[in-house]
């Protein structure tokens, strides 16, 4: 496998969205290695010198991962990859400035929809890669799921990954133990979650009443 195919593989473990278009000279030496690599390299023979790539990612903890992990990763993919961690309550304001005065790293991270969209004429003027045709050469990569690709193509080109989530991560929490107390099962269905709500708001009636004659009698005694 090609180091600018490792490098594919190694953004999608770190969760990043978008592949920025390379502007500087270290980028056009990875093109190249890339190429060679498809056009007859030597597949028989050493990995060769590491690829290096840059890449922008949000922080959301005062101190920066352990090393230890990204040092594994590029052991095992022969990469060379410079992180530069941004805190999360200023990471926008950072990648914008850093596509204003063209010094964006090769891959950043889009938060939101909202980040996408204020991205979208840079990417339709091409100023980002079309990874979409590259997908397939990854068996990982080949398993993302179309529909969910297709909400951020721009004119039929892809230029993001994205972060997987579950479908649904909303549901409700109640105290169970209440809710054993009360003889009362999960509810499966909006009917049960209805019986339940009432019957702990009766419970929890009840129980202020109770806490409130208690406190009444022990001021009058």
């Amino acid at each position: 496998m090609s180091n600018w195919k490792k490098s594919m593989g190694i953004m999608l473990l770190l969760l990043l969205l978008t592949l920025v278009a390379c502007n500087n000279d270290s980028a056009t030496e990875g093109d190249n290695s890339g190429a060679n690599d498809e056009t007859g390299g030597d597949e028989g023979g050493s990995a060769g010198e590491p690829y290096s790539f840059t890449m922008m990612a949000n922080l959301h903890t005062p101190e920066v991962p352990n090393e230890k992990v990204l040092e594994k990763i590029e052991e095992e993919t022969n990469t060379d990859i410079e992180i530069q961690w941004v805190p999360d309550n200023n990471y926008e304001d950072r990648l914008n400035t850093a596509f204003a005065t063209n010094s964006l790293p090769e891959a950043v991270f889009l938060k939101n929809q909202t980040t996408f969209i204020q991205f979208r004429d840079a990417l339709e003027d091409e100023q980002f890669w079309e990874v979409g045709q590259y997908l397939d050469q990854f068996e990982n990569l080949s398993k993302l799921k179309e529909n969910v690709l297709d909400n951020t193509r721009v004119n039929g080109n892809l230029y993001t990954l994205y972060q997987g989530r579950p479908l649904s991560r909303q549901g409700l929490i109640y105290r169970k133990d209440w809710a054993d107390n009360l003889g009362l099962e999960a509810p499966t269905n909006t009917d049960e979650f209805m019986e339940m709500a009432r019957a702990l708001q009766k419970m929890i009636q009840m129980e202020m009443v109770r806490m409130i004659r208690s406190a009444l009698l022990t001021e009058v005694i």
